[in-house]
């Protein structure tokens, strides 16, 4: 199955997970992989956040230069989001999860379980990712040369977000050491 939209951000909160995105053009597709099971990609172009707790929590945690403001303004604007995902009926993977906007990158895996309204995630924000986006030749989509690691657990109305630090000590494909390995997939 594949769906496109020219408003993503109402795509997103009709899903009811998460209803803190405006606007952008996005394309979903999904395919079976059992009776209940689906591989999907999202693929989404020009997202604004705004008012997002959790990710505020984030950016107050890894630096705080501005981007509150920005996220509580007009909000801000992710101009590529790429994820994959596996939906079953124990919950949802992200397998692989990025977001890139001239003023940071995020990157994200892990589980959310929607019964328990619960999730435990990880991944690298990467502040300043116009600049430091320059360490993508060594690095992950959607993380820059700097980033911290991070991890997100708990209720998803208010999860507990944790940072490493020292993440930022270890530039790219080095972070990987201060990294645990990402949430066990999800199956059936």
């Amino acid at each position: 199955m594949r769906a496109q939209t020219r408003d993503a951000g109402r795509a997103l909160a009709a899903t009811g997970i998460f209803t803190k995105s405006r606007g952008g053009q996005g394309a979903l597709v999904l395919t079976p992989l059992g009776q209940k099971s689906y591989d999907g990609k999202l693929t989404v172009a020009n997202l604004r956040v705004k008012d997002a707790p959790v990710l505020a929590s984030l950016l107050s945690a890894a630096s705080g230069v501005g981007l509150l403001e920005q996220l509580s303004g007009d909000g801000i604007l992710f101009s590529s989001v790429d994820g994959a995902f596996r939906l079953t009926p124990n919950g949802v993977s992200v397998t692989r999860g990025a977001a890139v906007g001239a003023s940071m990158g995020v990157t994200m895996t892990g589980n959310y379980y929607p019964q328990s309204k619960t999730l435990n995630m990880k991944g690298v924000i990467s502040p300043f990712y116009l600049v430091n986006g320059i360490g993508q030749v060594i690095s992950k989509q959607g993380e820059g040369l700097f980033g911290f690691n991070y991890s997100l657990r708990g209720s998803s109305d208010a999860p507990k977000v944790s940072i490493n630090p020292l993440s930022v000590l270890a530039p790219g494909g080095l972070r990987e050491l201060f990294r645990a390995g990402p949430p066990k997939v999800l199956s059936e």
